[in-house]
């Protein structure tokens, strides 16, 4: 690193002076151009096709190549690691666009994740900022196969409960689905029997129940935490799904007998 001379392709030892035990240190292998060319396509499949255990294989192969050799010199390695992320990002770019993925988009997503990489002043960890940028594109590209190929009423289901703390409306939901707000309620009932208002209110009495159950939190918390507009409309919308209390149920469900 300082002296630009490569690393021998065999293993390195490191002798440490405390016990003078040898510690064999992480191996690299010899950068194979095919191999690394390989890797990279399966990377790329399996973010474009949503395939997570495919990227998870593809990385433990990525992990093997030392990606930043050729750009690192005695005086400026950041630069080096830096140089080496953008051309990562804009492979990724490229191979998405071509996919289906909206250019306008894609390239709103390179220029925030460049800016993110040249405002950084440092990486602890070189190979898991790459993972973490590669397992961004996976978390877009899947969000975006759903919300462009699952029928309406599962896409709007999914985006309830993403969203169930906060205040959903059915013009929320049309613009996070890119979707027209007439048609979010026939598909939606059509399906499931229920208005998407009930459903969000169903959901929210669920989400609650869980918080009774496994916090210490008060109903004012509660209802603040799930967009209720007050502690009364939290309890009223609660009684009128439950037919409970809030505090009636936390207090029967925590002394209710194991074998109940």
């Amino acid at each position: 690193m300082y002296n630009t001379v490569e690393a021998p392709d065999e293993d390195i030892y490191i002798l440490k002076i405390d016990n003078k035990k040898p510690v064999k240190t992480r191996h690299f292998v010899p950068f194979d151009s095919q191999l690394f060319f390989d890797t990279e396509t399966d990377i790329i499949k399996a973010i474009v096709y949503s395939k997570k255990d495919q990227l998870s294989t593809a990385l433990d192969s990525l992990a093997e190549f030392n990606l930043v050799a050729e750009h690192l010199t005695a005086n400026n390695i950041i630069r080096g690691e830096k140089n080496t992320l953008i051309s990562y990002i804009s492979i990724l770019n490229r191979a998405i666009i071509q996919w289906g993925y909206p250019a306008k988009l894609a390239f709103q997503l390179q220029y925030s994740l460049v800016q993110e990489v040249e405002l950084s002043p440092q990486f602890l960890n070189f190979f898991q900022t790459i993972k973490e940028i590669l397992w961004h594109y996976f978390s877009v590209i899947k969000q975006y196969r759903f919300n462009n190929f699952l029928p309406l009423h599962q896409r709007i289901k999914q985006y309830i409960k993403q969203h169930i703390r906060e205040n959903i409306t059915l013009d929320d939901i049309a613009t996070g689905l890119n979707a027209s707000k007439k048609t979010l309620n026939p598909a939606f009932k059509k399906e499931y029997g229920v208005t998407i208002t009930q459903f969000i209110r169903q959901t929210k009495v669920e989400t609650a129940k869980e918080l009774l159950i496994a916090s210490n939190l008060s109903l004012l918390e509660i209802a603040e935490l799930l967009s209720f507009s007050t502690a009364t409309y939290f309890v009223k919308t609660f009684k009128k799904v439950t037919g409970v209390t809030p505090n009636h149920f936390r207090k029967h469900f925590i002394t209710r007998p194991l074998d109940d």
